[in-house]
This record gives structure tokens, C-alpha cells and sequence, in this order.
């Protein structure tokens, strides 16, 4: 997967490097008026994603549109956690680029995938909106959803059994594969959901829908169906999957992760006990927290060690920092350190907040 990643990431470097050199239609950015956006921020727009579908729509929605609107959904499930943060730190990167934030709780999503009563997933939701706003969102440029204020409408239901009608039965099923509790042996309602999706993209006027790669399914048939209901079809910008502390996928149920209002010493010890192996990238959690928590948010970093081992080292970008761990020339104990140090600051306002 983290390989996969690297080479897209590389080709949107590239890509970018052409266009400077080409001087595209993407003009100077000006928070003034549409039409103009510097390169720099559009590397902002897209960094740290697996794919986005497709570049050259989302280039001309940059280009034509001043404030175009993004989201994502969060299952009112259960903790928040450096999972879900992922996409948190591309909407803080979108908002900075001026995109209005859309953030839809789906309490009745998380309902229909069998993740509680209508009650219990409408007082997780109040939690998840304080995680989100603690981790830094704009409150001015953030509005949050709550799924039940408007699925239960008629108009609603109805742009629902119309997709129905458009949609087969494997087609359905095959969109919820990644993100099924009972994908095995799916209820009804679990078939209903990502019908729910694509309708609650064309219902909140999204431009560009943001996901974990695991949702890229039901986003393009989001894509696909809605046109046939009149609809224009969202762009699509997909998130890699981070590992679980244990070098495996990421499960709450595992216990492999780490809630973003887990307590200091709790962070430490699971840092601590992580697994990174010496110069290996490949699923490796440290440095994963690395690229896509602590350098977005940090301009830079210092790992503090000993000066028989080398003294302090400060980065500025992630790239030197990959080089030196996957050459030895950084331990894997040093890094280990720095990252329980610097993401138990990073999450110290959310911890705060809530308790």
C-alpha cells in the first residue's frame, strides 16, 4: 500500500514541476476572486493523497470557483482516532486553500451499518464534533451535518428509491465491501448506505467529496449514478490508509490505534511499543504518523538524542527525514521518541477540551 502511495505521490510531484515549467492556466492565487491560484497552493490541495478522480476536474474547479465546497462523512461510531485525523489534516489543508469544510455526522449512516441505537450514535456525534473542532478546523469555515436533520426528509427518501431503482443488488454490495460491519452477510440497510452517500453528496452541494481510500467504491458510484438523476458527478479525493501500531490494518477493535483524546502517558507507551523496524517504510506506523500528523502541522522537528549517538537533529521536511531512517543513519528508539513527544503535543488541545 505505502508503496503504492509513494508512486502516486511522486507523479504528483511531477506533475507539478511540468506544470511550473509549462506555466498553466493556473494563474497567482488571490483569495479576491476565482480564476486565479498559485501552484504552491494547489501542491497544498493535493498532498498527502492516494488518488484523486480525476486531477485535471479538480484543477478547473480550483481555477472557476472561489470557495468550492468539500467534505467527508464520519460514522458517529466510536473514538476518533489518527485514522480519522488523516482526512481531519486534508480538510485543515483545504480550508487553507479556501474550500468551505462540510462535515456530515452520519449518525443514521452509522444506525444502518449496525453501530448502535439512534440514540447512542447521536450522543457519539456531539463527541465527534468537539474532536474535530479541537483538532483545529475553522469554526467560521466549518459547518457540520447531522445525518438525521435531513435523511428522514420526503425529498430525501424518495432521490433514494429512485437510485434503488438504477442500482443492482452486487453493485451495492460490492461498494460496501471496505466498510461493512457484516460484510459477509450484509442486512438490507447495509445496502442502503452508500445509496445514502452519493444522494447526501448531491444534497449538501459538494464539489469534492474526500475520503479514506477505502471508500473510493461508493464514490464512484456516486459518480456514476448520479448524472442519471440529474446531479453533476463529485470529484473525488481518496486518503492512504495508515497501519495500525502493530504494523497491521488499522481496527479499533484491535486496539492497534490511538484515540486522539487518549491520555499522555497512554500515547507514550503505545509509541513506545509500536512497530519500526530499522529501515523499513513498508507499513510501518512511525513513520507513516510521521509524513501524514506531524510534518503537515509542524515546519519542522528536532530528534533529540544523545551526543555519543549523533546529537540532536532538526528536519524541515519529512524527505530527509525517510532518507536518514531508511539508511540507518537514524534509530528506530531516537524516532520513537520524538514522535510520542510531538503527536501528544499536537493532540494535547483535543485532551484538554474534552476532559
Amino acid at each position: 500500500m505505502f508503496v503504492f502511495a509513494s508512486a502516486v505521490n511522486q507523479f504528483i510531484r511531477l506533475l507539478i514541476v511540468s506544470l511550473r515549467r509549462t506555466k498553466s492556466i493556473i494563474h497567482t492565487y488571490s483569495c479576491s476572486r476565482p480564476g486565479e491560484f498559485s501552484l504552491d497552493m494547489f501542491e497544498l490541495v493535493i498532498r498527502n493523497t492516494e488518488e484523486i478522480v480525476t486531477l485535471d476536474e479538480l484543477r478547473d474547479l480550483l481555477v472557476k470557483k472561489q470557495n468550492p465546497r468539500a467534505y467527508v462523512g464520519y460514522e458517529t461510531s466510536g473514538k476518533i482516532h489518527l485514522g480519522h485525523m488523516l482526512t481531519a489534516n486534508k480538510l485543515l489543508d483545504l480550508q487553507k486553500a479556501g474550500f468551505d469544510v462540510i462535515v456530515l455526522l452520519a449518525d443514521l449512516h452509522a444506525f444502518l451499518n449496525e453501530k448502535g441505537t439512534l440514540e447512542e450514535v447521536r450522543d457519539i456525534a456531539y463527541y465527534n464534533r468537539d474532536c474535530f473542532m479541537s483538532l483545529g478546523l475553522d469554526p467560521q469555515k466549518t459547518e457540520f451535518v447531522y445525518g438525521t436533520d435531513y435523511q428522514l426528509k420526503d425529498d430525501y427518501v424518495l432521490k433514494i428509491l429512485q437510485m434503488a431503482r438504477n442500482t443492482t443488488l452486487n453493485r451495492a454490495r460490492r461498494s460496501m465491501d471496505e466498510v461493512s460491519r457484516s460484510a459477509e452477510n450484509p442486512m438490507v440497510s447495509q445496502m442502503i448506505y452508500p445509496l445514502m452517500q452519493a444522494i447526501d453528496i448531491a444534497d449538501l452541494k459538494i464539489d469534492l467529496a474526500v475520503g479514506g481510500i477505502d471508500q473510493r467504491k461508493i464514490h464512484m458510484l456516486a459518480r456514476e449514478e448520479l448524472p442519471r438523476l440529474g446531479f453533476p458527478a463529485p470529484i473525488c479525493m481518496h486518503t492512504p490508509l495508515i497501519p495500525g501500531l502493530d504494523g497491521q490494518k488499522m481496527s479499533s477493535s484491535k486496539g492497534n490505534n490511538i484515540s486522539v483524546d487518549e491520555p499522555a502517558e497512554d500515547i507514550e507507551k503505545k509509541i513506545m511499543n509500536a512497530f519500526c523496524p530499522a529501515k523499513v517504510l513498508d507499513d510501518n506506523p512511525i513513520m507513516a504518523i510521521f509524513k501524514y500528523h506531524i510534518f503537515p502541522r509542524l515546519s519542522e522537528m528536532t530528534v533529540k538524542r544523545p551526543a555519543k549517538f549523533g546529537g540532536d537533529v532538526t528536519y524541515q521536511s519529512y524527505e530527509v527525514l525517510e532518507k536518514d531512517f531508511v539508511s540507518g543513519a537514524m534509530h528506530p528508539q531516537d524516532l520513537k521518541k520524538s514522535c510520542s513527544s510531538y503527536l501528544i503535543e499536537i493532540l494535547t488541545p483535543v485532551r484538554e477540551h474534552i476532559s
